[in-house]
């Protein structure tokens, strides 16, 4: 309804409409658990590992099903090669949080060190190790640059941006995430248009100055199921 010229109020046909129902198809889940030590075990990294060798191992707060579960079969499977494995928040940079919230943040959706059977290491200080071919100075959370190996965990996403078997879950975890608030103003002041394309390149970037173990990505089906478990390595990111 909107008014005419004498200020009276005017009726606005509206189009027609039809009723319609969402299809989100059949509800598959998998055995977290076991899945993901499958993929560990598959691609044969932690074989690489020495004892006593500390593992940065990035996490969220998206309210990702099962994470807490993952986790603790990943910390455990760390472990057992003789790794001292910690988690790192990589809680993307736009939240502005500080290095308490964050880790409130965590500790929100059930990530404690009791929990996980691991510490949480958490700072705003980030390290500068290089620039990108474009020129984008690229920053790392302090801890994770300090450790002898980064592993991410995240949900698989589907972005315009990005059509890779990836999507840009991990991609973002790396640049935003581990990179905090000095990536997001590094990468929002090139401009908008380029973000996406700054976002990829600042993570590969960083994926083969550190040094980068895997990613743990993660899919969900519209019920927030997980449906798929897929470890992806430096070179599946590169």
């Amino acid at each position: 309804m909107s008014a005419n010229k004498n200020n009276l109020p005017r009726i606005i046909a509206l189009p027609p409409l039809f009723k319609g129902k969402q299809l989100r198809g059949n509800k598959h889940s998998v055995d977290v658990r076991a899945e993901l030590i499958v993929e560990i075990d598959a691609l044969e990294v932690l074989m690489k590992i020495i004892p006593r060798q500390k593992i940065a191992v990035a996490v969220a707060n998206q309210g990702m099903s099962n994470l807490v579960e993952m986790l603790k079969v990943l910390i455990a499977r760390l472990r057992s090669v003789g790794a001292e494995p910690f988690i790192v928040p990589a809680i993307s940079g736009g939240q502005r949080l500080s290095a308490d919230e964050q880790r409130h943040a965590l500790e929100a959706i059930g990530i404690t060190e009791r929990a996980i059977g691991a510490p949480i290491y958490v700072t705003m200080e980030t390290i500068l190790i290089g620039e990108t071919p474009q020129g984008i100075p690229v920053f790392i959370d302090r801890y994770a640059y300090e450790a002898d190996g980064i592993i991410v965990v995240n949900r698989r996403k589907l972005h315009g941006g990005f059509s890779n078997d990836y999507k840009s879950g991990l991609m973002r975890m790396i640049t935003i995430g581990l990179g905090k608030q000095s990536s997001v103003s590094m990468c929002r002041s090139y401009g908008s248009t380029q973000i996406t394309e700054n976002i990829a390149e600042v993570a590969k970037f960083i994926v083969k100055a550190t040094n980068f173990l895997f990613g743990v990505a993660v899919s969900e089906n519209p019920y927030q199921e997980t449906t798929n478990i897929k470890l992806v390595t430096s070179q599946g990111l590169s």
